[in-house]
């Protein structure tokens, strides 16, 4: 699938990882998809040390991946703009307070 940008998102993976790693658990719940299902996010670490937003159905996103509406995985990649979207909402809204 090619790298489609979102283009309504700005921010940095840096930033908003380390948001999401600042909170209890490393996580973010309460979060609403572009399709109003809920879900979760959270900051972990792959076994090679890439840091990644971990999200439902096993999907991730790395550093290259923040952005775009698919990441980088598997043969076509994993559809993850329905997550980003809200993810950055979130974190917009937290530095706007």
């Amino acid at each position: 699938m090619p790298h489609q940008r979102i283009e309504e998102i700005q921010t940095s993976f840096d930033a908003v990882f380390t948001f999401i790693d600042s909170q209890p658990n490393s996580m973010i719940s309460g979060l609403l998809s572009t399709g109003d299902k809920p879900f979760t996010c959270e900051a972990r670490f792959a076994n090679d040390g890439r840091r990644f937003i971990h999200l439902p159905h096993s999907n991730r996103i790395y550093k290259n991946d923040w952005g775009f509406y698919f990441n980088s995985m598997g043969e076509s990649g994993q559809r993850i703009g329905q997550y980003s979207v809200p993810i950055n909402n979130r974190y917009i809204e937290s530095i706007e307070i």
